[in-house]
């Protein structure tokens, strides 16, 4: 197996050139210490007027007009039947996103990212993506300094900038008045998605240079929460669940979450709780979903006693490979066992080349059982990378 590791490492795409970014992780964490904070983004392709665009849809980015859109069904058919157009415009995104939010700030002074794209189940790609920002605390430090109160409130306060949970402060601001920070019993059904309307990923994000952009801009990330980021219960919620009922049944996703009315830090465990008014709503930051305009989530790595198992968890999960270790030593016996079965009728190779054989049969059987949607093939013919990186 690790000669097959070696040869497949070579081969982008491959479960093993996958399990070798781990590595290149490990390496950031051990030049650069822990990183700070854990990004999802999971672009909506099927929403999106400039993949549509580049699927050769011909639409004015300025002017989306709803007729031009289609429905639902029509975009995701063009979408499906255009995977060089959702690759490119997986690329351009995160590219924008990195180059002028990540690293313009956004999220405070980032001092290197490391992100691997991932395909899902329709076989669109999205992003998981750690980030350093520019400290130089080690974890030891940081717990010490949790006890000055000066840094604890500095801390929450830029927590609380970078990481929403709720709504309240946009609906404020948008003049929604639907809900406030003194209503904090929301349920799922009361924020359902808007209807009769064209949906909110598929307009563009607000322009700056507008006289009202704030107000328009809380609005925009209002109508993209309740479209996108609000958690609604699947099956892939209960499938490490080892409940026998649905009351018995733990969400693998935490939801709903315990209200919290105000930010705080456990002085004796370093254990963050922030605010939170909305039990269903997942983690976010405006400016990162105004820009992807789908759901997206944001967590801080913390310096208590279970980071390194996190940032441990977090690696294994962004590099995780398609098929089980199990299935893989499988598909290398099948392997084994053709090249046996080769041999009887051809005893003429030498050893290197009969050893170069094995192992070459041995990972075609094992490639040939992975799944690669053609969003991905698209993305590795246009030699788009499946990591970014600034290192």
């Amino acid at each position: 197996m690790k000669h097959i590791k070696v040869v497949g490492g070579h081969v982008m795409g491959s479960a093993h050139s996958r399990s070798a970014l781990r590595t290149k992780i490990h390496s950031l964490c051990f030049s650069l210490g822990l990183p700070s904070l854990f990004v999802t983004i999971n672009p909506a392709d099927i929403h999106s007027p400039v993949a549509l665009y580049f699927a050769g849809i011909d639409l004015d980015l300025d002017r989306v007009l709803l007729e031009v859109l289609r429905t639902s069904y029509e975009r995701a058919q063009i979408i499906a039947t255009h995977p060089v157009a959702t690759a490119k415009f997986f690329n351009c995104l995160i590219k924008s996103i990195l180059k002028c939010l990540v690293l313009g700030g956004v999220l405070g002074p980032t001092k290197a990212y490391f992100g691997t794209v991932e395909s899902q189940g329709r076989g669109s790609l999205h992003l998981h993506l750690l980030i350093w920002l520019k400290h130089e605390y080690t974890p030891a430090q940081l717990k010490e300094n949790i006890q000055n109160q000066d840094f604890r409130d500095n801390l929450l306060k830029y927590l609380e900038d970078v990481v929403k949970e709720d709504l309240d402060q946009f609906r404020d601001e948008a003049n929604d008045g639907a809900n406030t920070t003194s209503d904090i019993r929301v349920s799922i059904q009361e924020t359902g998605p808007i209807t009769g309307e064209v949906v909110p990923a598929c307009l563009s994000t607000p322009n700056p240079a507008s006289g009202d952009f704030h107000r328009i801009f809380c609005k925009d990330v209002v109508r993209l929460v309740e479209t996108s980021n609000i958690h609604k219960h699947s099956t892939t919620c209960y499938k490490y669940s080892k409940g026998t009922s649905d009351t018995s049944k733990i969400c693998r996703m935490r939801m709903p979450r315990v209200l919290v009315k105000t930010s705080n830090i456990d002085l004796s465990t370093g254990q963050i709780t922030m605010r939170r008014s909305h039990p269903w709503i997942n983690n976010f930051n405006e400016w990162l979903i105004s820009a992807c305009r789908s759901n997206m989530d944001i967590k801080f790595i913390w310096s208590g006693n279970d980071a390194k198992a996190l940032v441990y968890y977090i690696t294994d999960y962004v590099t995780k490979s398609t098929l089980a270790f199990h299935d893989m030593f499988a598909l290398a016996q099948q392997g084994v066992k053709s090249i046996e079965q080769q041999r009887v009728t051809n005893s003429i190779d030498n050893g290197i080349e009969k050893s170069r054989k094995l192992v070459l049969r041995c990972y075609n059987m094992i490639a040939s059982q992975q799944e690669v949607s053609g969003v991905q093939v698209a993305s590795y013919l246009m030699n788009y990378d499946d990591h970014y990186t600034t290192h």
